[in-house]
């Protein structure tokens, strides 16, 4: 059967309305991908390839790192702020399964110190300090007490010593609740606190060592 060229024509245009042919129509994505290269192309006359869109790039690749740096030092920032704005998020000097003597505790921190473990020297120089305190009954080993707590109680038996124990404290809750690395200085301190209360002749006192 013959067709003439117009019939042939409408034939061609039924058929290619069909479904089939719908993934050759130009899409969304064509048309954003299209834009995109057609500004950078007009940047310069040699489009991608150019110093301008290269120029371009760089300060987009800066303005990305400094952002990610500056999401980095805000999350690792804002624990450390918040504990320092709430004084009462520290937890007791020792860990529930911290059964040691004070001799033991003094000789790992002296172990500790000699090693250039600085943080470690801080914590067991202290936890000595603090257990000691209570195997000659001055201060209560009272569970879960804060170093601060502990200070104070201290203060009272020891008032000489008042000002270095509040330090050692201090000393005490940065190392361990704000995870800032001790120096051999402040090591070195918290070791010769612990070692003056221990040889110190505990002060007469009516006050108790626990505030009611």
């Amino acid at each position: 059967m013959t067709v003439d060229p117009d019939e042939a024509r409408r034939l061609l245009e039924r058929e290619l309305e069909r479904a089939e042919y719908d993934g050759a129509h130009v899409t969304w994505w064509d048309r954003a991908s299209r834009a995109v290269l057609e500004w950078l192309g007009s940047l310069r006359a040699d489009g991608l390839g150019s110093p301008a869109v290269a120029h371009t790039l760089l300060w987009v690749a800066i303005v990305v790192l400094v952002a990610v740096v500056v999401l980095v030092v805000v999350a690792r920032g804002l624990p450390r702020r918040r504990a320092r704005l709430a004084g009462t998020d520290v937890g007791g000097v020792f860990d529930d399964d911290d059964l040691r003597s004070a001799r033991a505790i003094g000789d790992d921190a002296r172990a500790a110190l000699r090693a250039g473990d600085w943080s470690r020297a801080v914590l067991d120089g202290y936890r000595a300090l603090a257990r000691g305190l209570g195997e000659r009954d001055l201060v209560p080993d009272v569970p879960g007490a804060t170093a601060r707590a502990i200070a104070g109680r201290a203060a009272v038996v020891f008032p000489d010593e008042s000002t270095r124990l509040d330090r050692a404290a201090a000393t005490f809750d940065e190392v361990r609740y704000l995870g800032i690395a001790a120096t051999e200085s402040a090591a070195h301190d918290v070791l010769d606190t612990e070692h003056a209360v221990r040889t110190a002749r505990p002060a007469r006192t009516t006050s108790p060592a626990v505030p009611a």
